[in-house]
């Protein structure tokens, strides 16, 4: 049984996989299976997977949507240590995922790991990462991540085995509140800023048509926010309060969350006092 499993949730893309599953056979620490998990309509990925070491490929008989198709990868992974890695994504560096297994081995008491990225587009790349202060408000408080996923994307983790899975509920706040159930079960993490991973990023990906939807941000924040009970804190009802006047929530679906008339007037006069900020840290 290998130490690492990494899960590739495949949704077409197979250029995308093709330099993913590239990036893994360069990495300098192997012992690691891939588990491929295919959603798509057609067999191109499977072909990919054809003659690959440490490589499992299985075809979805019915299309999974994403989240259930990133939680069969997991299922399907064996190893302690597990990964999710997206077919957009690849490893930056063959020591990448050494580096990973690291920081999990000289933090037992950690659940979750976590890097800074390598954001790649075609207008250029910039590196995103946690700033300190940022990991400060995480360690004060998990519940913190409402605030703004500080921690990134899931390629850009490693978890041990048997902490939960992903909710089916949620597409664009999925992996935020995986993490934040995650830390409410242990509280400790381990991170670096080394962009270990390289994230792609383009017009097409679902994270571009989610985060203009009006009914997909009222509705998961709001479901994260009753998930969690977080109506008794005025930072995240103040966080909530600005997803809700940015996407033009009607007074109807913010009583519905808690908020009062005068709150929600307030909001839309502009009078909501201070905006949450975070320092995550950038490098051109």
């Amino acid at each position: 049984m290998a130490k690492v499993s990494i899960g590739i949730p495949a949704y077409y893309g197979e250029e995308g996989v093709a330099r993913l599953l590239h990036s893994i056979g360069q990495q300098e620490y192997e012992d690691y299976e891939v588990v491929i998990t295919d959603d798509s309509g057609d067999g191109r990925i499977g072909r990919l997977a054809e003659g690959k070491k440490n490589v499992r490929y299985y075809k979805n008989e019915v299309r999974l949507g994403a989240a259930a198709n990133w939680n069969r990868a997991m299922h399907l992974c064996t190893g302690e240590y597990m990964k999710i890695m997206h077919h957009d994504d690849w490893f930056t560096a063959p020591d990448s995922l050494g580096e990973f297994v690291r920081m999990m081995e000289e933090h037992p008491e950690a659940d979750l790991v976590f890097c800074g990225t390598r954001q790649v587009g075609r207008d250029g790349e910039y590196e995103r990462f946690i700033s300190p202060e940022d990991a400060g408000l995480l360690r004060q408080d998990y519940r913190n991540l409402f605030l703004g996923n500080t921690i990134g994307a899931p390629s850009a983790v490693m978890h041990r085995r048997g902490v939960g899975e992903y909710d089916g509920a949620l597409t664009w706040l999925v992996d935020m509140e995986f993490y934040m159930h995650i830390l409410k079960g242990n509280p400790h993490f381990a991170y670096t800023e080394k962009p270990l991973v390289s994230i792609g990023v383009s017009a097409g990906q679902l994270t571009e048509s989610c985060i203009g939807s009006r009914e997909i941000n009222i509705a998961e924040y709001g479901y994260v926010y009753r998930k969690y009970g977080l109506g008794g804190e005025k930072a995240y009802k103040r966080k909530l309060m600005q997803i809700l006047m940015e996407y033009g929530a009607s007074y109807g679906e913010a009583a519905g969350l808690g908020i009062t008339k005068a709150e929600y007037l307030a909001g839309r006069a502009g009078k909501l006092a201070g905006k949450v900020k975070w320092k995550l840290g950038f490098r051109g």
